[in-house]
């Protein structure tokens, strides 16, 4: 009897040590594959390039880029050493369209262009960033229908048209309960325009023609900078509403003279004014994989590079 209950113990003992030994052999080989998964993880994460991002901004003489120029400032970033990773638009339609289409990964543009283009902002800019973005409007010295052009820019303060600038992200700075008398206005009225306004304009045209039937509202739509040089050479034009107070300052006598240092005298001043604000955002196209959800976030891939 004593010697089968030895019997039975050795074979206990011995079948606990095979089990431990399987036991060692399964961990040490769950271990290995766990270290060696993360040294994988880790060569990836240290050899991986960085995405390669595609920023599109406006031209430096068309205000959004001005805006955007602002926000690199603002960031230390500088332009040229990551040049590689922008794309340029000669207005704020073409930065758009960039990512609207998915040809750049994203960029700035105003809210009323995201909001005309369907696109959503990740971000907005603050004034601390770029500034408060000023619409201001005046007729012309030059006008050959001042008459008419003055009393299309006073209908731009009132209710409708408020309404209409509104609806798609504007802030109407110039507002008045006001009722225009243009039933005896006739011809054409030549209107220049920021190209952020092209599809509110041409709204408000549609409800003017209820106001003033015999006038027709010819729209010049670009970038501010370039109606801008188009009127100090020559060309016709009305009522300017510029997307930024630099341009008109450079047509205005009575502004700066350091910004207006070739004494440009196109505006009439008795008729400016400050007509709307717009906000500068930052957005996403939808197929890109760049991640970026903030001003914050541009700004430190772009000094990554």
């Amino acid at each position: 009897m004593k010697k089968f209950l030895a019997l039975t113990a050795a074979l206990v003992m011995v079948l606990c040590l095979m089990a431990c030994a399987q036991t060692d052999e399964t961990t040490a080989d769950t271990s290995a594959e766990t270290v060696a998964e993360t040294t994988a993880a880790t060569v990836a994460q240290t050899t991986a390039e960085p995405y390669d991002l595609l920023f599109a901004m406006g031209n430096s003489d068309v205000p959004v880029g001005s805006y955007t120029q602002k926000i690199f400032a603002y960031y230390g970033i500088d332009e040229a050493a990551v040049a590689d990773h922008i794309t340029y638009g000669t207005n704020v339609k073409e930065v758009t369209t960039a990512v609207v289409e998915g040809t750049a990964d994203c960029g700035v543009v105003y809210a009323t262009d995201a909001y005309s283009a369907g696109l959503t902002p990740v971000d907005y800019a603050t004034a601390d960033m770029c500034g408060q973005v000023i619409y201001p409007a005046a007729v012309m010295k030059s006008a050959k229908n001042a008459e008419a052009a003055q009393h299309f820019l006073t209908y731009l303060t009132g209710s409708e048209a408020t309404a209409a600038f509104e609806e798609v992200g504007f802030t109407a700075i110039a507002t008045a309960d006001v009722t225009v008398d243009a039933a005896d206005d006739s011809g054409e009225v030549i209107v220049f325009a920021a190209a952020s306004m092209t599809e509110t304009l041409t709204k408000i045209a549609e409800l003017y023609k209820e106001v003033a039937p015999n006038v027709t509202l010819t729209f010049n739509f670009d970038s501010s900078g370039t109606l801008k040089t188009q009127i100090e050479e020559g060309a016709d034009c009305d009522l300017f509403i510029s997307a930024s107070p630099k341009q008109m300052n450079q047509l205005d006598i009575t502004a700066d003279a350091e910004v207006n240092t070739d004494g440009l005298d196109f505006v009439a001043s008795e008729t400016r004014f400050n007509l709307l604000e717009n906000k500068v955002v930052l957005c996403v196209a939808e197929n890109s994989a760049c991640g970026i959800t903030s001003f914050d976030e541009l700004a430190a891939m772009l000094l990554g590079y």
